[in-house]
C-alpha cells in the first residue's frame, strides 16, 4: 500500500481514495474512526498504524481499505 510519508507519519486522505463513496468506504477503519468529524484526512505515525492493524486483525474494527488515486513515484 502506498502512503505519502511525512516525517515518519502516514497521510491517509479520503479525498484521494479511489474507493471514496463506495461500499468499501463505509467499511473502512478511517471512516469508522472519524465518522463524526468533518475532516477527510487522518495522519498517523507508524506505531499508531501498527496498533490499528492489530485491532483490525482481531476483528474489532473494519480494515483499512484506502487506495490512493495519485501516482506515487
Amino acid at each position: 500500500m502506498d502512503f505519502e510519508q511525512i516525517e515518519n507519519k502516514l497521510l491517509i486522505d479520503c479525498k484521494n481514495c479511489t474507493k471514496q463513496e463506495s461500499q468499501h468506504c463505509e467499511d473502512c477503519v478511517v471512516t469508522f474512526l472519524h465518522k463524526d468529524v468533518e475532516s477527510t484526512a487522518v495522519v498517523i505515525n507508524l506505531d499508531e498504524y501498527r496498533s490499528i492493524k492489530t485491532i483490525v486483525d482481531s476483528g474489532l474494527v473494519p480494515p483499512l481499505r484506502y487506495s490512493d488515486s495519485r501516482r506515487v513515484f
